[in-house]
Parts: C-alpha cells; structure tokens; sequence
C-alpha cells in the first residue's frame, strides 16, 4: 500500500514538472532528465520528513496560489529545488540546492533574472540564516515550507517523529538542546508566518504545535 501511494506521489510529481518545464519553454528530454534526477535526489536516505511527501505538499500548496505570487514558475521552480540537496549533518543544504536551481535553470535555457531569482528563493527556506529578501515571493516560498508546523497535532507529531528519525546519530540530550533552540526561535518570532494567508490558516495551530513539543522536550 506504501508503495502504490509513493508511485503515485511520484507520478503526480512528474505531471507537475512536465506542466511546469512545458510552461517555461524547456526542451522535452533534458527536462526530463532534470526531473528524474531531482525525484532520485529527494528519495536520498536518510530523509524521513524531507523526501517525496514533502515535495508533493509544497508542489500542491504552490499550485493553489499561482494567483497570489507574482512569479509562479519561479515559486515552483524554487520548491522543486529548496530540500533537493538535504543532508542534516551538512550546513551547506540550502546553498546547494540553490545553486542546483540557478546552475540547472541557467543549462536549459532560461533567463539569467529568473536563474537568480530562484537562487534567491531557495535561499530563503534558511529561515533566519540569510537576509530577508526583497523578493515578495520569497514569503510565498517560506509559509509554504513552513506549512507543516499548522497542520493538525496528529500531522504534526509524525513530522517531528520523522525529522528526529532523520538526526538518528544525535544523542538524546543535544537533541533535545538543538531541537528545543530551533522551536523557540521560531516562537520568539512576531508571527512564524509571513504573509496574512498563511496567518490567518495556521499561525494559532502553529503556536500550540510548537509549544507542545518544547513542553514535551523539557
């Protein structure tokens, strides 16, 4: 049953990226070969969290608000890309998969603005490690990745499972630290949310998620 659902997540994944490469102009097999070495990337152990689940509700969340970003394909692009390199030892994660989806952009074709743009983009899913941007969709970008944190508690709980499940050599002590410190940036925030969308949907849920597991860690 896992598999027919991961088959199917994946064949939903690549009618995206077809549309998406489609609307963008890009030749048929180089995209393809593009797309099929992103969904390998995205299956890489030892993702638990950041694997083809993750891509699939970021693709979908994405597609829901073309209306609202004022670059759409950019916005696409950039989540096809922002967990494309993830490994949770490394701290090069988002810088990596950025410069992927520059170099990638930039080999098939596509204008140098949207190559940086969606450079800019990945970047962005640091969360506090980099600058704000200027770019409007970069909060676009950022509510989506972070919508796992409004999700239901029972949602909610799996994901943390599944990212400590991801930091298995962490000893139990500096994972509580490290996880407790992350938690708390996040809810020492103004809102943990950028745009009013996402604040309006999930910023309440957010707030008690993230509490529960900080009570839980103490």
């Amino acid at each position: 049953m896992v598999n027919n659902r991961s088959a199917h997540r994946e064949t939903t994944l690549r009618e995206h990226w077809q549309a998406l490469c489609r609307g963008l102009g890009l030749p048929p097999q180089p995209a393809h070969t593009l797309g099929e070495q992103l969904l390998r990337a995205w299956r890489r152990w030892p993702r638990r969290y950041h694997d083809t689940r993750h891509l699939a509700a970021c693709v979908e969340a994405a597609a829901g608000l073309q209306a609202q970003c004022a670059a759409p394909q950019a916005v696409a692009w950039a989540l096809w890309f922002h967990d494309a390199v993830y490994r949770p030892w490394a701290k090069d994660n988002e810088k990596r998969s950025a410069d992927w989806a520059r170099d990638s952009a930039l080999a098939l074709g596509l204008p140098a603005a949207f190559a940086n743009q969606v450079h800019g983009l990945v970047m962005a899913t640091a969360h506090g490690q980099v600058p704000a941007l200027d770019d409007p969709d970069a909060a676009w970008v950022v509510d989506i990745d972070l919508g796992i944190l409004g999700q239901p508690a029972a949602v909610y709980e799996r994901y943390a499972q599944d990212v400590r499940r991801e930091y298995f050599w962490v000893l139990p002590g500096t994972w509580r630290r490290g996880r407790a410190a992350v938690l708390s940036h996040f809810l020492a925030q103004p809102t943990i949310y950028r745009t009013p969308l996402f604040r309006q949907r999930h910023e309440a849920q957010a707030r008690a998620n993230l509490q529960r597991e900080l009570a839980a860690l103490s």
